[in-house]
């Protein structure tokens, strides 16, 4: 059984920006995640940098790879152009000042496998790489003071992510780390493409003996 303080940890993970954990061989790991999104190529044109945040699981297959599930939720705020842009046809559509204003938000699910770079038994650090795949859900929602303006549109798309991070060991079933990862989903006309820049607290559910 974990002590108080280890799911007092693990619950407190929430607030913070996170990869998915290391497990032992043969063991669990349950990683808790938020963090920042910084969209890139032509999202980054129609949006600002946003947050993120997830939960994971992951299943050590020897003591250099694990695999593992994940599921993150992402949102970005219209960026200053967009919404320019979207109020300037509104307002000449209606003939008066009339505000619209976009939004961005992204669920996605998926699997993941991580490398592990060994750094010798008394080392706390690991560094890894981490690839993943999965689908996701791509929502983008305006908002008006003319309900006329407001609205949604939502497509569900592949997406695949890399990249590297590294975790600490901070106790025997905590440890935290640092995660950045950049993603791509194939969406219709462009494809939508975000950094994840995350940190972690991960709590370990088992162990092999």
């Amino acid at each position: 059984m974990f002590r108080k303080t280890t799911l007092v940890v693990g619950a407190l993970a929430l607030m913070f920006v996170a990869p998915q954990a290391h497990a032992a061989k043969g063991g669990w790991v349950i990683d808790f995640n938020g963090g920042t999104a910084i969209p890139m190529g032509d999202f980054k044109d129609a949006s600002k940098l946003g947050f993120m945040g997830g939960v994971g699981a992951g299943y050590g297959l020897s003591d250099a790879v694990d695999i593992g599930v994940d599921g993150a939720f992402t949102m970005n705020d219209g960026s200053d152009d967009l919404n320019a842009a979207l109020t300037a046809i509104a307002t000449a559509i209606e003939g008066t000042a009339t505000t619209v204003t976009g939004k961005f938000s992204m669920i996605n699910g998926g699997a993941h496998l991580k490398y592990k770079f060994a750094m010798g038994d008394e080392s706390k650090v690991t560094p890894y790489a981490v690839v993943g795949a999965g689908i996701y859900s791509v929502k983008a929602k305006t908002e008006s003071s003319n309900a006329s303006y407001t609205g949604d549109a939502s497509e569900s798309k592949f997406g695949g992510r890399g990249g590297l991070g590294f975790l600490y060991k901070a106790g025997e079933n905590v440890g935290i780390g640092i995660e950045g990862t950049f993603h791509h989903i194939a969406t219709e006309g462009t494809s939508t493409q975000f950094v994840g820049v995350q940190a972690a607290v991960s709590v370990a559910m088992s162990q092999a003996k």
